[in-house]
């Protein structure tokens, strides 16, 4: 089966049990933590991958990765993805439940790039553009970036919009070149 569609059934799943606990806000948080040290520490992935690990090793791995601070559902959902030997899968999973937790709880990604600092009047406009009028909660971040010249870049969720002065010449160069 595909990873993306294993994933994607797992965390909608993950998702309805903890909500229906009324936990789903700190195992959006705990599953967010255990994104961060997937990337931290790239030992994880391959030992939970390890066919000589008991399950309950890795159950107490993926705990440890938490430093130990788990949830009784966090607990449990290990169990369940470690015990229907998907382990491997448990960073996509993690991945995935984001999204499914920010799509059900209507949170926008926003990040914009600039080369100072944007002011409060910047910012809350942006902020104010995407809520859709606030029907969508928004989880802003600002960023400084001198090699972009001038302008911004404002990415939304998956989209993005380059209006940077590095991109307009890059995009000079190409036509220049042609």
């Amino acid at each position: 089966m595909d990873i993306g569609i294993i994933s994607t059934r797992y965390a909608k799943a993950i998702y309805r049990f903890a909500a229906d606990r009324g936990e789903e806000t700190r195992l959006y948080e705990e599953m967010e933590t255990l994104s961060r040290q997937f990337v931290a520490i790239p030992e994880l992935k391959n030992a939970l991958e390890n066919p000589i690990l008991s399950s309950e090793e890795k159950i107490k791995l993926l705990i440890a990765a938490l430093e130990g601070k788990v949830s009784e559902t966090a607990k449990n959902v290990f169990r369940v993805v470690v015990e229907n030997r998907r382990a491997q899968y448990m960073q996509h999973i993690a991945l995935v439940y984001d999204l499914v937790y920010r799509k059900a709880k209507n949170i926008v990604l926003v990040k914009l790039t600039t080369v100072g600092e944007a002011s409060e009047e910047e910012k809350k406009s942006m902020v104010e553009l995407v809520s859709n009028g606030g029907k969508n909660q928004v989880d802003f971040a600002v960023k400084s970036d001198a090699d972009i010249i001038g302008g911004f870049i404002l990415e939304v969720e998956d989209l993005r919009l380059d209006a940077s002065v590095r991109n307009q010449l890059n995009t000079m160069k190409l036509e220049l070149t042609k």
